[in-house]
């Protein structure tokens, strides 16, 4: 029997939900038990695609007016674009299911990884020595609930997202000696005590007034809310894997994975615009607690995309903000926490209520190929290959990165043409606060940090790939490594369904 972690029953707040999640399993079981033909359908074929694009944008990026949507429906199955030409029973059993409102997709990954070099001197618990491989599994399952069937909603959605990990949590990310994790998706989500076990990540409304204003609403998880770049984005199970060249490091710091959530997306023909609001209390093994929102403050956060055209060749630039109204860690008086998910400070430690990060990002397509890149989301991106950069400037106090650039290029390829393979080339530089105190610079000696990633996702079958992938890594944690640098090598490989 599956423990589905993440429920917390409360009288006054769940009712209306629990009727729904009723009708949800009701739909589930009858889909299921009716007999399924094998036969092939792209779950995006019967969508209204008036509205299709704006109602699926939202589900997953609270503040992504980019377009890039990286839940397992838009998953690395559908980069090939064979992904759906041969029938099999899961495919019947999924047309069922759409057929009564509800899309499902899954994502199974696993990471088997090394370092060389790393952390070479004892460390407190969690971290490990340097010098070492390990394996970790990560499950990543959706339900796309089409409220218009349950409910009424004209173009309404419900994202119900399931998560977990088993194996090594973290795999090598913390024997490195780093700032940001080099492979973040298997410290996400971030529940190192319990191996395997399932965890509700996502419960979020996404409802379109028109195709120029979307809202949305409910528990989900961060990654993918913001700074999204086309080449350099995701959850690190498609593209890159390392912290910094998914999305800024500095947001890390007391943004919860997974917790209440609300906002408004607001596409352009130019661009677009989005803002929202956050619980800094994780919930990833909780529902809703309604009575507990923003007691310990809040979270905001907004974005402003706009589209260009340089050189004829499409392109974007965003610019936002992060702002966090949250005690914090003092960093002159207090050790920061080592390490993601930054768990508070000692009771009674000094803090600081407020910290920002300003951020800034672009792509700039340099080839264009036929056919359309994958994923759904308000701008309909081509193929096609091209450069990628971030920059942020941050508070340094309490936030324990000053500044934070990355670049790189990355795309489809064209060494297998219509394979679906991808690849990326990437660099990025931490700058670390100058504000740490005596102690924290006894703890672990911080420093810049800066790395180098390449990846190649070579797509071997319609819904499997294989990524080798390798990292060149200067550690910011200096007294961890002595001074050295890390080597992180491994392979990923992925089986969407």
């Amino acid at each position: 029997m599956i423990n589905l972690q993440g429920f917390t029953y409360d009288p006054n707040g769940i009712g209306p939900m629990l009727t729904l999640a009723y009708r949800i399993s009701l739909a589930l079981s009858v889909a299921l038990v009716v007999p399924c033909q094998a036969q092939s359908q792209d779950p995006q074929n019967d969508v209204d695609y008036e509205l299709g694009d704006v109602e699926l944008a939202a589900c997953r990026t609270a503040a992504s007016v980019d377009g890039s949507c990286d839940c397992a429906e838009c998953g690395s199955c559908r980069e090939s674009s064979d992904c759906h030409s041969e029938s099999t029973l899961l495919d019947g059993c999924q047309s069922r299911l759409h057929e009564s409102g509800i899309t499902f997709a899954g994502k199974v990954t696993h990471f088997g990884f090394g370092v060389e070099g790393g952390i070479n001197v004892p460390v407190p618990p969690l971290f490990g020595q340097g010098d070492t491989f390990e394996y970790t599994g990560r499950g990543e399952y959706d339900f796309l609930v089409d409220l218009e069937k349950f409910g009424g909603l004209p173009h309404g959605k419900l994202l119900i997202g399931v998560q977990h990990l088993w194996g090594e949590f973290g795999n090598v990310s913390f024997k490195t000696g780093t700032f940001a994790p080099p492979i973040l998706p298997a410290v996400l989500p971030p529940t190192l005590d319990d191996p395997g076990v399932p965890y509700l990540t996502d419960f979020v409304f996404t409802q379109p007034f028109s195709e120029r204003l979307v809202v949305f609403a409910g528990k989900k998880n961060v990654i993918g809310g913001a700074d999204q770049d086309i080449f350099a984005g995701g959850d690190g199970t498609d593209q890159f894997m390392n912290q910094a060249l998914i999305a800024n490091p500095a947001f890390l710091l007391a943004l919860p994975y997974t917790s209440f959530t609300a906002g408004v997306v607001m596409p352009r023909d130019w661009g677009g615009m989005s803002l929202f609001i956050y619980d800094p209390e994780d919930r990833t093994r909780d529902f809703f607690r309604f009575n507990h929102l923003f007691a310990e403050g809040v979270i905001v956060g907004g974005q402003a995309n706009l589209n260009t055209n340089f050189f004829s060749k499409p392109g974007e630039h965003h610019v936002g903000f992060i702002w966090k109204h949250l005690d914090l860690p003092d960093l002159s008086s207090t050790p920061p926490p080592p390490d993601y998910p930054y768990p508070p400070g000692p009771p009674g430690a000094p803090t600081i209520r407020d910290s920002y990060t300003l951020y800034y990002g672009f792509d700039q397509y340099l080839k264009v190929f036929d056919g359309e890149r994958k994923g759904v989301g308000l701008v309909k991106r081509p193929r096609g290959m091209g450069l990628f950069g971030r920059a942020s400037i941050s508070d340094a106090n309490p936030t324990p990165l000053e500044y934070f650039l990355s670049l790189g290029i990355g795309g489809d390829s064209e060494l297998r043409p219509g394979s679906g393979d991808t690849f990326g080339i990437g660099w990025f530089y931490i700058g670390a606060s100058d504000e740490y105190g005596a102690a924290a610079q006894a703890a672990f000696g911080p420093r810049d940090g800066t790395g180098v990633e390449l990846y190649y996702n070579f797509q071997v079958t319609r819904c499997i790939n294989i990524t080798p992938d390798v990292q060149f890594l200067k550690p910011g944690k200096g007294a961890f490594t002595s001074g050295d640098d890390a080597l992180v090598y491994g392979l990923r490989i992925n089986t969407a369904f």
